[in-house]
């Protein structure tokens, strides 16, 4: 059995702009998450993610990581 796991970058909070949203999708099932900014640019720095985080795509998401798989 595998299991998926994924991490969408919805934007940053509204009130805090120091604040990112994102949804943390394992198995299929979304959590909606929270970090601090500087961790964000941290793990865009280390390359995590597939895009620039510049521009928002159709689905209204910010940045992506690819679909890492899990064996269990």
């Amino acid at each position: 059995m595998k299991r998926t796991i994924q991490i969408d970058i919805k934007g940053f909070n509204k009130e805090n702009n120091d604040i990112v949203e994102f949804n943390l999708i394992i198995a299929g099932r979304s959590c909606r998450c929270y970090m601090h900014e500087s961790n964000y640019q941290a793990l865009m720095y280390d390359g995590v993610f597939v895009r620039d985080g510049k521009s928002y795509d159709s689905a209204g998401v910010l940045n992506t990581t690819r679909v890492f798989e899990e064996k269990v």
